[in-house]
């Protein structure tokens, strides 16, 4: 039996999984930061490898934003709205970040800016592109938000590629299946590559905050996209047992054994300090994961299903908006606690800090949303709403908040 749903809707449940990647990183953070992951031996090692938050952030960008260039390809049309793209993608990116770097750096000095930092750097969002500014800086996070700028600049010119060489109809489904398996392939043998030449841990760290070799977890959510643009295309139809509720059991207990196997399996250490073999395996584990978090979030479009209960409750879709201002301001707070407690890093307990920084994290990310996100981005859309052709797609506007990554 098949049952019709909607593909090309905004889809809640979405909102829901970048609340969890947002707190998998502030728990994450906090566990670093206090040494809890070293000092727990039942919940360190999951704490250590709460982190995938990332890869689930960049597998939810890659299906968002890649969605209404493979809509517009499949069905013959061109994506001529490039530089309204850009526009919504700067809004969404730079306001808050700006505002929080002001703030965390200046007001806050949590901390402030220390040589080698630039504020120009940070503020462009270049600082990854230095080795002496990777890690570090008032929002140390941030080098995660370079990465998907990249991607932002990326994307149009990819899709302009892919809809050059696909002009056959019967083709495009093809090419744009091909397209997404060579980006993965491609970035995966990037790092092969760099792996081969014995690159330093130091210096890959480095280059692995580069899109090239971030590529493959953007490449999973984009071949979500163009699965769910070829089911569009079709007369939206999904088979139902990829909608059902086993389904999503499956896919999530999918998900848990793999980042079980990370966490304990592969001998990893308490410390975000890896080997680049080790960041390598673990980034691949992880984006699996985050793929088999996303895709039921993707297919659960109607009421009843497990994952729009789970991800699409008022709670989590409201934490999912807000969910970028998390991002940017947990790391400050956990300084400015350490500095009014006088504790040392790695010798704090873990349970305070923790409830200080997800307190003062949702309000801060609450403020954010409602007093400089929301009004940057609608601000944007209505200037785009003007400018748009009447034979404009609405499914070219890409969904409220698209993903940040945080880690660091």
């Amino acid at each position: 039996m098949r049952t019709p749903t909607i593909v090309d809707q905004h889809l809640p449940a979405l909102d829901g999984c970048r609340a969890l990647a947002a707190l998998a990183v502030l728990v994450n953070h906090v566990g670093v930061l206090t040494g809890f992951n070293g000092r727990s031996l039942d919940l360190g090692p999951f704490l250590a490898r709460a982190d995938v938050g990332v890869s689930v952030f960049f597998v939810l960008s890659g299906f968002l934003l890649y969605r209404p260039f493979v809509t517009r390809h499949l069905d013959g049309r061109s994506f001529r709205d490039v530089s309204s793209y850009a526009r919504r993608r700067l809004l969404r990116i730079f306001p808050a970040y700006w505002v929080a770097l002001f703030v965390v750096a200046f007001i806050l000095r949590a901390p402030p800016f220390t040589e080698p930092h630039s504020v120009v750097a940070h503020a462009l969002l270049l600082q990854v592109y230095d080795g002496d500014q990777v890690v570090g800086g008032p929002i140390q996070q941030s080098w995660t938000l370079a990465t998907e700028l990249a991607f932002y600049a990326f994307l149009p010119c990819y899709a302009w590629l892919v809809a050059r060489i696909g002009r056959s109809s019967v083709h495009r489904f093809r090419i744009e299946v091909v397209g997404v398996v060579v980006l993965w392939l491609g970035s995966n043998a990037l790092k092969a590559a760099a792996l081969a030449s014995g690159m330093s841990a130091v210096r890959f760290g480095q280059v692995n905050t580069w899109l090239p070799f971030r590529l493959d977890e953007f490449a999973l959510g984009m071949g979500l996209a163009v699965a769910v643009a070829h089911w569009n295309r079709s007369g939206g139809v999904v088979p139902a047992w990829l909608r059902s509720n086993w389904a999503t059991v499956a896919s999530w207990t999918g998900a848990l054994v793999l980042f079980w196997v990370t966490a304990t399996q592969l001998g990893l250490p308490p410390s975000p300090v890896l080997t680049a073999r080790e960041a390598t395996a673990m980034r691949g584990m992880y984006s699996i994961v985050a793929l088999l978090v996303v895709v039921p979030a993707v297919l659960a479009a109607a009421r009843g299903q497990l994952a729009r209960a789970v991800l699409a409750n008022r709670v989590a879709i409201w934490l999912g908006l807000i969910s970028y201002g998390i991002y940017l301001w947990h790391e400050a707070f956990q300084d400015v606690f350490l500095r009014w407690t006088g504790d040392e890093p790695l010798r704090s307990p873990f349970l305070p800090m923790l409830v200080w920084t997800l307190v003062l994290s949702i309000l801060a990310g609450a403020a954010s949303w409602y007093l400089v996100e929301r009004p940057a981005m609608g601000w944007g859309r209505r200037t785009v709403d003007r400018e748009r052709r009447p034979d404009g797609d609405p499914s070219a506007t890409d969904q409220l908040g698209a993903a940040v990554e945080p880690t660091g």
